[in-house]
C-alpha cells in the first residue's frame, strides 16, 4: 500500500515539474549586418506572461500578452493568431513583440522599439534549439 502512495506522490510531483516548464522559440533577426538572437518563452501555465532572453543580453525581460486576434484562413485548418506582447519594464521604455502564427508555425515575428518605432524582423532559428533552451554558436554571425 505504501508503494501505491509513493507512486502517486511521484506522479503528482512530475506533473508539477511539467507545469513549470514553458514552450520556447529560438529566433534570429533578418536583414541586419550583425544578427540579433533571442529566445521567446511562453509559459504553459499562464498564457498572459512570458519572457524574452537575448543572446547577448543581461537577463530575462518579462513580457505580457496585451492583444490577441484570431481568424480562420481556410476551413479545416488551424486558426491564424496575431498576438502582441509588451515588455514589462519599471520605466515604461520597453518595446512590443508581434507574433503571427498558425498551428505550430510562426509566419511573422517582429519587435518594435518604443523609443523610435524601429522595427526588427525575426525568423525561427531551428539550429539553435536545444533541450532546455536556445544555444547559439559563439563564432557564428548568423
Amino acid at each position: 500500500m505504501r508503494n501505491i502512495y509513493w507512486l502517486a506522490y511521484l506522479a503528482l510531483a512530475s506533473l508539477n515539474a511539467i507545469a513549470d516548464e514553458s514552450e520556447f522559440r529560438c529566433l534570429k533577426s533578418v536583414g541586419l549586418n550583425s544578427s540579433i538572437k533571442l529566445q521567446f518563452n511562453f509559459p504553459t501555465d499562464n498564457e498572459n506572461f512570458g519572457y524574452v532572453s537575448y543572446q547577448k543580453g543581461s537577463g530575462k525581460i518579462p513580457v505580457k500578452n496585451t492583444k490577441e486576434e484570431s481568424k480562420e484562413i481556410s476551413v479545416g485548418r488551424p486558426l491564424e493568431f496575431t498576438r502582441e506582447w509588451e515588455e514589462v519594464t519599471s520605466d515604461g521604455t520597453g518595446g512590443k513583440y508581434i507574433l503571427v502564427s498558425q498551428g505550430g508555425l510562426i509566419y511573422e515575428f517582429k519587435y518594435i522599439r518604443k523609443k523610435d518605432g524601429k522595427v526588427y524582423s525575426f525568423e525561427e532559428d531551428y539550429q539553435a534549439i536545444a533541450e532546455n533552451g536556445c544555444q547559439w554558436s559563439t563564432n557564428s554571425k548568423n
